[in-house]
């Protein structure tokens, strides 16, 4: 089904949820199901080499601190385009705003991979849980989520990074009647010239699969120029759910 797909995986040892009876509720459905949260990239083999390298982004003696938050959550891959251009691209299943504690040591760690090279290209998307917008949230957490949407918005900032933010709600709650933004795209040294595709200014939101499924797909262009010498078609218009998608899934 994913032949022209090399997929790659990252699976964390458990799932950890919040105190509330609806929380309580799902982690006693993952238990029962042996549910692990799971970071899958896939990269098309037509624009990448197929060896790409998963990288650990936290040292030995972050783990500790990082608590269930070290394997499992971020998928940290360095790529090569078949004419190699090198491009990192991270899938990251961020902590929530009830533990903003894990979210910015998350955060830091993350910053001080960019840093450390500031002219890589790089691509960061997935569930980052740092609410550009959201609505139907307690009043009672707004605190919490103030946090976790400094630290995000901040480490955007500091990093020099190009936010390409979703064109509606990425999250949704039926039973809760509450949706937020949650899921974002970040690019890093990926700018187009006049005569590429141009970098797509929002996201698309695909709801797909099971009608309680509670977050969208996203899709872009981030990268026309990159890719455009090595095919045509719908290969040429660069780096988009046609040529790497990454979701952050439940594996049973």
């Amino acid at each position: 089904m994913f032949s022209k797909y090399e997929c790659y995986i990252a699976a964390g040892s458990h799932v950890t949820v919040g105190n509330d009876e609806n929380d309580r509720t799902i982690l006693q459905e993952y238990a029962r199901n042996k549910a692990q949260i799971t970071e899958v990239t896939f990269l098309h083999k037509r624009v990448f080499e197929t060896n790409a390298l998963a990288r650990t982004w936290y040292k030995p003696c972050d783990m500790s601190a990082l608590e269930h938050m070290a394997p499992g959550r971020v998928l940290w891959l360095e790529a090569q385009t078949h004419n190699n251009v090198s491009i990192i691209i991270v899938n990251v299943h961020q902590a929530t705003a009830k533990r903003h504690d894990l979210h910015r040591q998350v955060t830091h760690l993350l910053r001080a991979m960019i840093v450390a090279a500031l002219t890589q290209r790089r691509i960061m998307r997935d569930d980052l849980n740092a609410a550009l917008s959201c609505y139907g949230y307690a009043q009672s957490t707004s605190a919490l989520h103030d946090k976790v949407d400094k630290f995000f918005q901040d480490f955007v900032h500091s990093t020099h990074g190009t936010l390409i933010e979703s064109e509606a709600h990425t999250r949704r709650d039926l039973l809760r009647g509450s949706g937020a933004s949650l899921d974002h795209i970040i690019t890093w040294n990926l700018t187009c010239t006049n005569t590429c595709t141009m970098q797509s200014s929002t996201s698309k939101l695909h709801w797909v699969g099971a009608e309680c499924n509670d977050h969208a797909i996203i899709s872009c262009t981030v990268s026309g120029d990159l890719y455009n010498e090595m095919s045509t078609g719908q290969y040429a218009s660069g780096l988009s759910a046609k040529t790497a998608t990454t979701k952050s899934t439940i594996k049973h």
